[in-house]
């Protein structure tokens, strides 16, 4: 073997070497990325979990503590005749018999007696002496609600806390009072800083609206002198551009940031309690710590292969099989019971169904299921769970599949399309799961409720998996309304309301092209002297068929699409449409109101845009009153403030839509900027209902505040004219309802009140 041949094998072993090398370097990078992928929804997925658990156990220290208050007032005595004393000293003896720092019971009239752990009795305090976030509790409870406060500190008490109040009936059935009980937020510390969480590694904070830290866990990334979030180098201007769009939105939302070289991973989650929401902070390698090393292992392997080719490709062929079948086994299975997950059963029926064209999709559910997590725990909750899958395997014939997607939700898929066969299956199913005891004394009963899709023959091309799994959550949603193991079959009316939100969802941005969106006018009036003041802009939805949409049946679905935005720009372009067209037809145009959306408000370009469409048709921005909501002002109240002076320095009018509705306060009023408060209708309904006295004086005091704070009021819901010239009485500017006159369309709006030979004057 001379040397050039000797070279020439050298050569091609050197270039067959370096092409292995190539693809087998091509093919680690390709599974180093697969990897990293999976290694990144596990954090994510653990980290929903773990955040959900510390939202139950917080939840469930809530009801605990509401329990704990509704027993106490069971054995109160709230009469007329009882003894002050007696009273104070039971309340003293409870107080201490229990963990609450203090309790207290104030009555309706305004005063009441509270018992500090360890401390005297006092009594006879004024309510209005209290702290603002009390007296907001108070007032819910004496309005038959249970509530939680804010937490605040407390400067009596020394300390940083939260409270809670309940109803008090008298023996007439009317709200005697309020009973308040305020504990340490030492128990939400406790509870964050449980090392459980995320196997030990993990941070969980809470913190408020604004990004105020509330609580902050023991072990930290971010600085203890660090008192939001947005503060600091921690997360970039994107980011918390991010963050505060999700917390405005009440939605959950995942970050990230860097600290002394390291990636954190955040996980921000609404608590659905006051604004507060869930921080959770970890690193992805401490979180997924054995994952994290089999990423960098198998990073280094196929990097060593390198230099051992022959056996690394093979023991790397070995590792790919075996890290397969742990991902399909996680892809498509369920942990706790062992079941397909829902991919995996879509797969399996997805394959079912090309060569099965009749059948069933199940979907069934554990009545209150959350109740028997909170009340008999995880534990037993799992294990009825695991019970439950036991039955429907047991209880399932060959090439018929069931799954557990999450929590208490399982789908069946069953060959069976006759309604009396499917109810008494599913019925056996259920007798056989509710047999399970929760507990030894046989005493709480396991309810379920099944929705159910059938596919027959003739509908077989076009009812896919999808659709059959869609229609069978739509029939459970109307079982759930029943209160004993119900089943409900898909049928024409749930096929309906499907088909509308379908068509809803599938044709807003067409119908927007199309101007099928029609500009309704409501007049509004002077109350003192009768005449026309201005008109509120109300959208009404024509298709081109001729087919009337109702407003309630598309507005809640495009607030949560968000397409509301869009469409509050596009009735700000007709309404300023229609005043062009009032001026240069020689009417006197009048101002018009149009509703704004929490979305649009607070997008960055908001003003810009309104003063382009102004600017357009060269409207002074006067002419027109933008509704904001009051849920706006339970959010940031300063940033509000900004953004108002923003429009009203352009020239428009800010009008508080909805006042009393949600959560109002008269502080309310004193921290926003409006030029108008619009009353909500149920005010005036009440009081027409009921002639409340202690209504029509409430009214009366937010129209005389108004005044004093120059905001001018309306009253939405006018209908008779008895209820006008009350609030004419009570010094109301503006009215506004059938009384006067239904929303009219555009033009006849304009003959009706507007042209020269129109009556003003209330139809």
């Amino acid at each position: 073997m001379n040397e050039k041949f000797i070279q020439k094998r050298l050569k091609k072993l050197t270039l067959f070497v370096a092409f292995i090398s190539l693809v087998i370097l091509l093919i680690g990078g390709l599974v180093s990325a697969a990897l990293g992928r999976v290694l990144e929804e596990s954090t994510e997925t653990q980290m929903k979990s773990e955040v959900e658990q510390y939202k139950t156990y917080i939840f469930h220290q809530f009801d605990a503590d509401f329990q704990t208050l509704h027993t106490l007032e069971s054995f109160f005595d709230f009469s007329d005749s009882m003894d002050t004393d007696s009273f104070a000293q039971k309340l003293y003896d409870s107080n201490n018999q229990n963990h609450f720092i203090r309790m207290g019971f104030y009555s309706t009239s305004g005063t009441g007696i509270r018992a500090t752990l360890n401390h005297s009795v006092e009594l006879d305090i004024p309510v209005n002496t209290l702290p603002e976030v009390l007296q907001e509790i108070i007032q819910k409870a004496w309005d038959g609600e249970d509530a939680v406060s804010r937490i605040f500190y407390d400067e009596t008490l020394q300390e940083t806390v939260y409270a809670y109040s309940i109803p008090v009936y008298a023996d007439n059935g009317q709200v005697a009072g309020a009973l308040l009980a305020s504990d340490s937020i030492e128990i939400f510390s406790d509870i964050l800083n449980d090392q459980s969480a995320l196997n030990g590694q993990g941070y969980i904070h809470m913190i408020g609206g604004n990004g105020d830290f509330l609580v902050r866990s023991e072990s930290r990334a971010i600085k203890k002198d660090v008192k939001n979030i947005y503060e600091g180098t921690y997360f970039t201007e994107k980011e918390k551009t991010r963050l505060k769009s999700a917390i405005s939105q009440e939605s959950s939302c995942f970050s990230s940031f860097q600290y002394n070289g390291e990636d954190y991973k955040v996980f921000l989650d609404p608590v659905g309690i006051n604004g507060w929401y869930l921080f959770c902070v970890n690193t992805t390698q401490q979180l997924n710590s054995t994952f994290y090393q089999i990423v960098l292992t198998t990073r280094m392997v196929f990097f060593g292969i390198l230099l051992l080719i022959v056996l690394l490709v093979f023991y790397g062929y070995r590792i790919l099989r075996q890290s397969n079948r742990q991902l399909r086994q996680i892809a498509y299975h369920d942990t706790l019971t062992g079941a397909n997950n829902l991919a995996g059963f879509t797969q399996k029926v997805r394959d079912s169904l090309e060569k099965i064209k009749e059948c069933s999709v199940v979907s069934m559910n554990i009545r209150q299921f959350k109740f028997i997590n909170e009340i008999f725990g995880r534990d037993r909750a799992d294990d009825l769970l695991r019970h439950m899958n036991q039955i429907l395997r047991q209880n399932l014939s060959e090439r018929e599949y069931y799954c557990r997607d999450s929590g208490d939700s399982f789908f069946l898929y069953l060959l069976e399309t006759d309604h009396t066969r499917i109810q008494q299956r599913l019925d056996s199913i259920m007798n056989q799961i509710s047999l399970y005891s929760l507990d030894t004394r046989h005493n709480y009963q396991i309810l379920l409720y099944c929705g159910v899709a059938i596919r027959t023959g003739e509908e077989s091309e076009d009812h896919t998996c999808e659709d059959l799994i869609t229609h069978s959550i739509f029939a459970l949603h109307t079982a759930k309304g029943n209160h004993q193991n119900s089943i409900w079959f898909y049928n024409l009316d749930l096929h309906k309301q499907e088909q509308l939100e379908n068509y809803v969802e599938s044709h807003m941005n067409q119908a927007l092209k199309d101007q099928e969106f029609r500009l309704f006018l409501q007049p509004k009036f002077y109350l003192d002297s009768g005449n026309l003041e201005g008109a509120e802009a109300l959208v009404r939805w024509t298709t081109q068929e001729g087919k009337t949409i109702f407003p309630d049946q598309f507005i809640p679905l495009f607030e949560k699409n968000g397409f509301c935005a869009r469409l509050d720009l596009y009735m700000a372009d007709q309404v300023c449409r229609q005043i062009r067209e009032w001026i240069d037809s020689g009417i006197q145009p009048v101002p018009v109101s149009i509703n704004q959306s929490k979305l649009l408000f607070y997008e960055s370009d908001y003003v810009e845009n309104l003063c382009k469409i102004t600017e357009k048709y060269q409207i002074p921005p006067s002419l027109i009153t933008l509704e904001i909501l009051e849920g706006l002002a339970l959010e940031n109240v300063e940033e509000l403030n900004t953004r108002i002076a923003q429009l009203q320095e352009k020239g428009f009018h800010i009008s508080l839509d909805d006042f009393g509705s949600g959560y109002s306060t008269l502080n309310t009023l004193g921290s926003l900027h409006i030029d108008e408060l619009k009353l909500d209708r149920g005010f005036l309904s009440e009081l027409s209902l009921t002639h409340n006295d202690s209504q029509r004086v409430i009214i009366e005091e937010i129209i005389s505040l108004t005044k004093k704070l120059y905001i001018s009021t309306v009253a939405e819901g006018i209908e008779t004219l008895e209820s006008a010239e009350l609030l004419k009485s009570m010094g109301c500017d503006l009215g506004q309802g059938y009384y006067y006159s239904r929303p009219l369309p555009a033009k006849e709006f304009t003959e009706k009140f507007l042209c020269p030979k129109s009556q003003k004057e209330p139809s």
